[in-house]
């Protein structure tokens, strides 16, 4: 096994993703150059194949060896094993919820020893994910992590697994996926937000509203077209589409693309626009387009394509988007195109790649699950990039269903028409905000309760039952009591989606490049100067960050209780959101405390509502003297991540 600098180093090559110096790795890993050369001589050895390669000019770099190649498998007639974003996980959040992943999909045991290799942890850092793992699971109590020998499982009924998989699936996606201003610098010959500007002052010409879940995916659309058209490659204007060219659709489509070209200086052909004001419709478009395509010698059924991706995606992630009327048009015109290019060999570029199996591993999956699908029934390749964009539609998907995640609430009360409607009148007018009321019964019966998934009960009267559903009795005129007491209940609920929505990204965020044990300063502006020049060396944040950080600690020093300092810059925005930590040797007077911890967040613009997270877990640590006292003691980064994550 590696030792913790060997691992240390085989990290940073791999987030690297790029050659690196021994020079460079010896400065990071404050060892010499030597010292860098056998240990990557020491880490090839121990490992087949070896994950580094070097080169006498470029220096090291490290070859990402996970993956799995689908036709392989498929000819050997095994099931295709896919590890997601075709990389290493590399934060303690990241490796959880990428075995959760494989235990629940993929294997019902994995084995311990195969999955040590495959991402180059320690034992010891093995058993704290582990620990990570079974807190995460905490709030099923029907779900546990059941450990034989060097192999584990998540024992449980299939009920919870889809809860637990939806509710990751919800943290990963949360108001963020389509984040306009985080993809529009992948872009590269055009600016994707004037485009938007373009669109916006059209729509409001031809008075014509856009549901806002589906905006973000027109533009995105759109913005592929354009790319697409500045190559000159074009799509070409559907036969069956006779009748489209009277529609306001189309003519918003149009003026879209006639002031697009005029800005951009491109040529718009008749399918660009048909196409276009197809997605625009979104469901209505069916009425324009023929289910049926041509593939070969073979007829396809669009519809029924799609549908079969569903029911694959339902099958394996247990994640039902079915009744996604929206999905099922979106997925039906993009499937028609890429059975086009498929047929064509034409390969969309993949802009979106990278982006999407780094931030959102999970969304990435199902997109790589689709193609799987989509080779098996087309009979060849598909190309890569395909995953990606229908990731997007994917993505979409899944924030519509955040869109519905108002806590789900079920009420039992007595035949009292007059008192009852009262009863659910005055709960939703105080909570409606955060609850929706699924379903009302005059009696309780177990099993159709379960069929509607609450997450809450509300009873009239008292009730024993053997459902893991939180319950609570309610005076049926609902006085101050009761009203505290459903407060309580959603507060819990927040808690344990919190804890899982925060699982899930601040292992993204804390880094061990970035984390300094024993660190021996005297000063604030020295303990900043230091975590932001590691910051800058990384190309995490520029060479001005770090007056802005120490300019906002002249407004107000960040130091809160006698014990940590959460120094930032919220006018600046970093290329990736990290927090960088410093323990400190010995407390240091900042402001009217003496700090030991101190916890620098620097926050890319895309990821700002990652600030929200972090303040409202800071906020419960320092409610808590305990679980302050714990996370100031100095320690190292793995067991700063386990305290951190109890």
């Amino acid at each position: 096994m590696l030792n913790k600098r060997q691992e240390r180093l085989l990290s940073i090559l791999v987030e690297k993703e790029d050659w690196m110096t021994s020079k460079q790795l010896a400065r990071l890993l404050e060892v010499t150059d030597r010292t860098i050369r056998s240990d990557i001589d020491g880490i090839n050895k121990s490992m087949n194949p070896s994950p580094i390669e070097s080169n006498i000019r470029m220096g090291y770099r490290a070859v990402v060896v996970n993956t799995v190649d689908l036709s392989d498998k498929k000819q050997s007639g095994a099931e295709p094993v896919i590890y997601g974003a075709g990389e290493i996980p590399q934060t303690p959040g990241a490796r959880c919820i990428y075995m959760i992943q494989r235990m629940l999909f993929e294997i019902q045991w994995l084995n311990l020893l195969e999955l040590q290799n495959q991402i180059y942890i320690s034992d010891y850092s093995l058993q704290n994910d582990l620990k990570r793992i079974r807190k995460m699971l905490e709030p099923y109590p029907a779900l546990k992590l059941v450990r034989e020998k060097k192999r584990i499982s998540i024992q449980g009924d299939e009920r919870s697994k889809r809860k637990l998989y939806r509710d990751l699936l919800i943290a990963e996606v949360q108001d963020n996926f389509l984040n306009l201003d985080r993809l529009a610098y992948l872009y590269k010959n055009f600016d994707l937000i004037e485009v938007k500007d373009i669109f916006v002052k059209v729509l409001e010409e031809y008075d014509y509203s856009i549901h806002e879940a589906l905006f973000a995916m027109l533009i995105l659309h759109a913005g592929t077209s354009i790319e697409r058209m500045s190559a000159c490659h074009y799509v070409q204007m559907d036969e069956t589409q006779a009748g489209l060219e009277d529609t306001i659709e189309y003519q918003i489509s149009k003026t879209f693309f006639e002031r697009v070209s005029r800005r951009l200086h491109i040529r718009v052909q008749e399918g660009e626009i048909g196409l276009f004001a197809l997605v625009i419709m979104g469901r209505q478009a069916s009425n324009y387009t023929s289910d049926h395509m041509k593939f070969g010698s073979r007829w396809l059924n669009s519809r029924k394509l799609v549908q079969g991706a569903l029911d694959r995606l339902n099958e394996v992630f247990r994640v039902d988007f079915g009744k996604d009327e929206d999905l099922m048009a979106g997925l039906k015109m993009h499937f028609r195109g890429l059975v086009e290019r498929t047929k064509n060999k034409v390969v969309l570029e993949d802009i979106f790649l990278e982006e999407i199996k780094e931030k959102y591993p999970l969304i990435f999956e199902m997109g790589v699950y689709v193609v799987a699908y989509l080779e098996e029934v087309l009979e060849m390749p598909v190309a890569e990039a395909e995953s990606g964009f229908i990731a997007l539609h994917l993505g979409a998907a899944s924030e519509r269903l955040n869109e519905a995640s108002k806590y789900r609430v079920v009420m039992i009360f007595p035949y009292n028409q007059m008192f009852s409607e009262m009863c659910e009148k005055k709960v939703l007018d105080m909570f409606g905000d955060r609850m929706k009321i699924v379903k009302k019964f005059h009696y309780f019966e177990e099993e159709k309760i379960r069929q509607e998934e609450p997450d809450l009960i509300l009873t009239t009267f008292p009730l024993q039952h053997k459902l893991e559903i939180p319950t609570l009795s309610i005076s049926l005129f609902v006085d101050s009591d009761t009203e505290a007491g459903i407060l309580q209940m959603l507060n819990s609920l927040d808690k344990k989606k919190f804890r899982l929505e925060f699982s899930a990204h601040i292992g993204h965020l804390l880094r061990k490049e970035h984390y300094y044990q024993d660190l021996d300063l005297k000063t604030p502006d020295e303990v900043i100067s230091c975590l932001c020049a590691s910051l800058e060396q990384a190309g995490v944040v520029d060479g001005e960050f770090r007056d802005i950080v120490l300019n906002r600690e002249q407004m107000a020093p960040t130091s809160f209780a006698n014990a940590l300092a959460i120094p930032h810059a919220f006018r600046a925005f970093a290329t990736k959101s990290t927090i960088a930590v410093a323990q400190l040797r010995n407390p240091i007077q900042w402001g009217a405390f003496e700090v030991r911890l101190v916890m620098l967040f620097a926050i890319n613009k895309a990821d700002q509502r990652m600030i929200k997270i972090f303040f409202d877990w800071i906020s419960d640590i320092i409610s808590c003297q305990e679980l302050l006292a714990q996370l100031i003691r100095g320690c190292d980064y793995e067991t700063f991540i386990e305290r951190i994550m109890e």
